[in-house]
């Protein structure tokens, strides 16, 4: 139990965790000299702790709240956050005195699926959550932030620009190859040099045009984030690719052989085991577990939050913009496998419904999940549901 916790159900059914949006806007209410705003939210507060629901925090809604470029709105939500009495929060995994990601969440689901190889993806979460929460007071949990103020405004801005880049490259299909079968690509000859230059700056074009046309209006300049990240393409290859069998070379960099893949193994397949390969790698930097056992015990579709984040990320409804915040919503999203009540907006809540459909697994993680166009409408919305629970 982390410092400042308190005995606590398996799985609260009263953790609400609330949009950031709404977060925002409640806060700039308490903040307004006008009366009638100040009202509304408090009336919001005084319903919310009478529905008996604790808010629940992780470090993305720190990110996107304080991230504000006013530094008047960022103190704004600081002051709010440090009014309130009790908040739940998702631990460090290291037990430091900060709020944890979506990183930590993992963390927590990687040790329990590590330490019981057979278990489900539900007898993981239960046995995750023991451990995965804290509860203290909003000033508390901010305290953290206050002490690097500059340095963590400036770190969250800077991890936004970012974001928009990454939703952007991923989610264009400027490669135009994703359902490729590895095993073709194992077999395919090896490009000439000059050929080799020519697909790439064929690449290059395509990406930079769908990052002008779809991506986030605040990347200042697509040909230059394209450029980058095909710099960062070519280095890697020319490392790893050699003649005797590029393909071959490209699973070995990855830290993947031929068992690892079968006949319908696709680019893109490869690409998801890929990343998930490179998120153990970090987070067992800090789970210390040896590696060998570790890729072979803990797969993701074991892990809740690795489950939700990839639903998310399927059936979220393709926009025209591809907006850099679709991301943060993802790891929000990882809250609904342990809280009671999770608000997202519009486009996840889509995707949940989606996901719920096609997913008994998924359908079976995911707790409830509520959108609002206002924050007014949340605490009715806990009370009808609460009920409902009572009553089943």
């Amino acid at each position: 139990m982390n410092e400042g916790s308190q005995p606590m159900l398996l799985i609260q059914p009263k953790f609400v965790a609330l949009d950031s949006s709404h977060l925002g806007a409640i806060a700039g209410d308490r903040a307004s000299l006008d009366g009638e705003r100040v009202k509304r939210a408090e009336t919001f507060d005084q319903a919310f702790t009478a529905s008996g629901s604790v808010l629940l925090l992780c470090w993305h809604h720190f990110q996107e709240l304080l991230s504000h470029r006013s530094e008047e709105v960022a103190a704004q939500r600081v002051a709010y956050l440090q009014s309130l009495p009790l908040v739940a929060s998702i631990a460090s995994f290291q037990k430091e005195d900060i709020v944890g990601s979506a990183a930590s969440l993992q963390s927590f689901e990687i040790a329990a699926a590590f330490q019981s190889p057979t278990a489900s993806a539900a007898v993981v979460r239960e046995e995750a959550a023991k451990k995965m929460f804290r509860l203290t007071s909003g000033a508390d949990l901010v305290r953290p932030f206050l002490k690097s103020w500059t340095i963590l405004r400036e770190s969250f801005r800077h991890s936004e620009k970012r974001t928009r880049e990454v939703v952007a490259i991923s989610k264009s299909d400027f490669a135009g190859n994703a359902n490729a079968k590895i095993m073709d690509l194992l077999n395919d000859r090896v490009r000439a040099p000059d050929d080799i230059l020519r697909q790439f700056q064929r690449l290059h074009g395509r990406l930079a045009a769908d990052i002008r046309r779809r991506g986030d209006k605040r990347i200042p300049d697509a040909d230059d984030t394209s450029r980058a990240f095909m710099k960062d393409v070519i280095r890697i290859g020319a490392e790893i690719v050699r003649p005797d069998n590029p393909g071959l070379r490209i699973l070995q960099a990855w830290g993947f052989d031929l068992s690892d893949i079968g006949p319908d193994t696709t680019l893109a397949d490869l690409g998801d085991m890929a990343v998930f390969r490179r998120k153990l790698e970090v987070l067992n930097v800090e789970l210390n577990l040896p590696w060998p056992e570790l890729i072979a015990r803990v797969k993701e579709d074991r892990l809740p939050s690795g489950i939700i984040y990839n639903a998310i990320r399927r059936f979220h409804p393709d926009t025209h913009e591809w907006d850099g915040s679709e991301l943060t919503d993802r790891y929000l999203a990882c809250l609904a496998g342990y809280a009671g009540v999770t608000y997202v907006d519009k486009r996840t809540h889509e995707a949940f419904r989606l996901a719920r459909q096609k997913s008994e697994t998924f359908a079976a993680l995911a707790g409830h999940v509520e959108k609002a166009g206002s924050y007014d409408a949340i605490p009715g919305q806990l009370a009808a549901y609460f009920a409902q629970r009572a009553a089943t």
